[in-house]
């Protein structure tokens, strides 16, 4: 996300140049300066979101999380004692499974699992009353389950939020990169003779960013963005890297496990990742033409301790 605050942060300083001079542009022209003043206002507003912690995003589920497994625990003991007093061999058996499964699991496992245990005591109502007011123990797990359900919901919907947020900020970078080439350029330069201090002032921020690129050579339209998540979790993974094997190049996933290339030429690009604690997945092979934007998103399940 940061060489995209960066490209933010240029499309607002060449838009405050060409806004210090207004007079010098009306009609069409006047309207692709407040097409880009409109891009910029987006972009500006997409950020502000995008760049909270993600950590913020995550905080109820994590706290929901812990009280929920240690609700979960309670009710498989419940269903392994209710099991055997009743002899019922499918509530014994899934509650032993699921108390040497749990840990580790997904949020979206361990809900699923809660669901089914709870069906399965269900019809041991009067059994429950029997064993103590047990059923106060299943009317807990079930306001549990509930309240989980919210918070994944809720989490998954602020995670898709994020995701076509930085989506749309792809698009709207493109957008902004072909408004500014095809048209604002060509406007500032035939301002040139009448407003000299805004054309070189335009100039140079213009320029600032191609001067690594080589003689001759345009910038490329084309990127490859996406997440890293831990596969059991479905949280990001921000200690991750990616590769990009044809520059030669590696960067690290931002806070929320984002990554990007941008600027990539037509061709044929090799991505790869790697984390530490995580196995290394296969590497991803895509070809880019022009003015493409391809997601690959890598999910790393964590190496078993037991096999070092």
């Amino acid at each position: 996300m940061k060489t995209k605050v960066k490209r933010i942060t240029k499309y607002k300083a060449l838009y405050q140049i060409l806004n210090q001079y207004t007079e010098a542009f009306e009609g069409e022209a006047l309207a692709s300066v407040q097409a880009f003043s409109t891009l910029n206002d987006r972009l500006s507003s997409l950020v502000s979101n995008l760049t909270r912690p993600v950590n913020l995003v995550y905080q109820q589920r994590i706290n929901n999380r812990e009280s929920f497994v240690r609700e979960l625990e309670l009710a498989i003991k419940l269903g392994l004692t209710v099991g055997r007093k009743t002899g019922d061999a499918d509530l014994e058996a899934t509650a032993l499974n699921y108390r040497t499964t749990m840990r580790g699991v997904s949020d979206y496992k361990l809900y699923e699992k809660a669901v089914h245990l709870k069906e399965l005591l269900q019809p041991h109502i009067a059994i429950l009353d029997e064993l103590g007011n047990k059923t106060d123990l299943l009317q807990k797990l079930t306001e549990h389950i509930q309240e989980f359900s919210q918070a994944l919901t809720t989490t998954g919907l602020t995670l898709n939020q994020r995701k076509s947020g930085r989506s749309e900020v792809n698009a709207l970078l493109r957008e902004g990169n072909l408004l500014l080439s095809r048209e604002i350029d060509g406007l500032v330069e035939m301002r040139k003779a009448d407003y000299i201090e805004m054309y070189n002032l335009y100039k140079s921020m213009r320029t600032r960013r191609r001067s690594q690129s080589k003689a001759g050579e345009k910038p490329g339209l084309s990127d490859i963005s996406g997440m890293v998540s831990d596969a059991a979790t479905g949280l990001p993974v921000p200690g991750a890297q990616i590769t990009l094997v044809q520059q030669a190049s590696v960067i690290d996933v931002d806070h929320d496990g984002f990554f990007v290339y941008e600027e990539l030429h037509s061709g044929s690009y090799t991505v790869g990742c790697f984390a530490p604690g995580y196995q290394v997945p296969e590497s991803v092979v895509v070809t880019l033409g022009s003015e493409d934007s391809v997601e690959i998103n890598f999910e790393l399940q964590a190496v078993n301790p037991l096999l070092n």
